[in-house]
């Protein structure tokens, strides 16, 4: 069953469980044109939190999933809100672990380094040292999605993933990744302060420049996700097993 969590904008946000219902508790933003049931709960995420005592809490980002889709509103700083209104909506006695994968470790990223009381430990996939939209032209984007224009390589990449799923709207996703592209990922900026484990598909071409953030962590390590690319990395056993240990050890 989905709850929701409002928005300081009023969109709904829509929150999944999963793992062990008493466990500890761990935050899970899934990437771009994704969303909780895709990236986590199809992909046997809960098996494996519950092996290790942890209770899964996915939140489908806005744009995405079961949150609503509003027309416009896709800035950083809502996608930034809409994790504090989720944690607020929980009501935890104590910060969280945390999970993202793509645009959802991008996200948590920015969300530890300026709230850094927000979670205790964090599991970034996918995650690049740069920012895949900083390329990405939105009008061209739509006017390909119409068939009215022949796309470049991300433009035509953010399209393609936009459709994969029938229950995404993707001219919706292409708004979203415009709006997005407006405030850069720089990881330098205030990085996490928090043990931080990062891991990468070792296919992964879309993120394979991920060490590179390695010194900018003052507790951070690095594995690689074996035989597994950018979009199938969440879906990897190894995946899961390794962030789930990560993430009961540090929450005690």
């Amino acid at each position: 069953m989905t709850v929701f969590a409002m928005a300081s904008d009023g969109v709904r946000i829509g929150i999944h469980e999963l793992g062990d219902p008493g466990g500890q508790p761990v935050l899970m933003i899934h990437g771009f044109s994704s969303n909780a049931q895709r990236n986590w709960i199809d992909s046997h995420w809960s098996e494996s939190l519950a092996e290790r005592g942890l209770r899964g809490i996915a939140m489908d980002l806005r744009g995405h999933g079961d949150s609503d889709r509003p027309s416009t509103g896709y800035d950083v700083p809502r996608f930034l809100d809409d994790v504090d209104a989720v944690l607020v909506q929980l009501g935890l006695d104590e910060p969280p672990g945390a999970i993202g994968y793509s645009m959802g470790a991008r996200l948590l990223w920015r969300h530890a380094g300026t709230r850094p009381n927000a979670f205790r430990a964090l599991v970034l996939g996918g995650l690049p040292a740069g920012d895949p939209f900083q390329r990405f032209d939105v009008d061209l984007a739509h006017r390909a999605l119409q068939g009215d224009a022949e796309p470049g390589p991300m433009e035509s990449f953010i399209v393609d993933l936009a459709g994969i799923f029938p229950e995404h709207d993707p001219a919706t996703l292409v708004t979203l990744a415009g709006e997005v592209s407006h405030t850069l990922f720089d990881p330098s900026v205030a990085p996490p302060q928090m043990p931080t484990l990062l891991m990468t598909g070792d296919k992964d071409r879309r993120a394979d420049d991920t060490r590179e953030l390695l010194p900018m962590l003052p507790d951070g390590r690095f594995e690689e996700i074996p035989g597994r690319n950018h979009v199938n990395a969440p879906t990897s056993g190894h995946f899961r097993r390794t962030a789930s240990a990560f993430l009961a050890e540090q929450l005690g």
